[in-house]
């Protein structure tokens, strides 16, 4: 598999959460997401200008 596109549990790790609904929450709250048919994967890329994205609003996601 590519190296730059992850597995949910891959993303998981790469954003330091514990639980798959905070992973969820962040999907809602604009984290960009690849479908491949049933399959649910993330770029390296997108989870990097997520993260700066929310540093640059002063690192708050609102995950209602």
């Amino acid at each position: 598999m590519d190296q730059n596109v992850l597995t949910r549990k891959q993303a998981m790790e790469t954003l330091n959460v514990k639980d798959y609904r905070t992973l969820n929450k962040l999907i809602e709250a604009g984290l960009p997401v690849i479908h491949a048919g049933s399959y649910v994967r993330f770029s390296k890329s997108d989870i990097s200008e997520f993260l700066e994205k929310h540093k640059e609003r002063g690192g708050e996601v609102s995950c209602k």
